[in-house]
């Protein structure tokens, strides 16, 4: 299966004291670079990150040097949902891939078999998430024929989770082993513990 990427780096950051979160270093590689090269660990992955003022042109000179290509959200105030609607709008014109990951930048340290895991099943269901215990996490796995309704996501009341919750039948949780699945990195306390 040909897979596309939409990673989500428009945030401004605030909770991180308004650091770029894409930029964050973990293991030596900015969170950019981690994901970009867990998706290259997939085979050829189209990707796209959403990014906005105030950090947009950091992002980009990152992006280009990863060889990642960029759109800007030039309302990020609008809410996560709008950066969700321009990346899969971008993805529907431009990958030919038969699902698309949708991937918060803040969640950079999910494994590589992870990933495997979530796309081998991709025959389960249109919306594949994976699960650590209890709770859903980062990425999830949108099948092509639902990213007509996460183009137009700004306009539901949670954005891309109210297309996820619309029609239970077809997402689907794949139980991993990998708790950093639910590891958002919001604070400097959670880049501490991710470490």
């Amino acid at each position: 299966m040909k897979t596309g990427c939409v990673i989500l780096a428009a945030g401004a950051g605030r909770r991180m004291g308004g650091k770029n979160k894409a930029m964050l270093l973990w293991q030596g590689q900015t969170f950019l670079q981690r994901i970009a090269d867990c998706l290259r660990t997939l085979g050829d992955v189209e990707c796209v990150v959403v990014v906005a003022e105030p950090h947009a042109s950091e992002t980009e000179r990152e992006a280009n040097r990863l060889g990642v290509s960029c759109i800007r959200n030039p309302s990020p105030e609008r809410g996560m949902g709008s950066s969700v609607a321009l990346g899969f709008s971008y993805a529907s014109k431009h990958f030919a891939a038969d699902a698309c990951w949708l991937w918060p930048v803040d969640a950079p340290g999910v494994d590589v078999a992870t990933l495997k895991n979530v796309r081998d099943l991709a025959g389960v269901g249109k919306i594949l998430t994976p699960r650590f215990g209890e709770r859903g996490g980062h990425p999830t796995l949108v099948g092509r024929e639902v990213w007509r309704e996460l183009e137009a996501c700004e306009s539901e009341s949670a954005g891309a989770r109210s297309v996820f919750r619309r029609d239970p039948s077809r997402r689907h949780f794949v139980e991993v082993d990998d708790p950093t699945v639910r590891h958002d990195i919001d604070e400097p306390t959670d880049l501490e513990a991710l470490s």
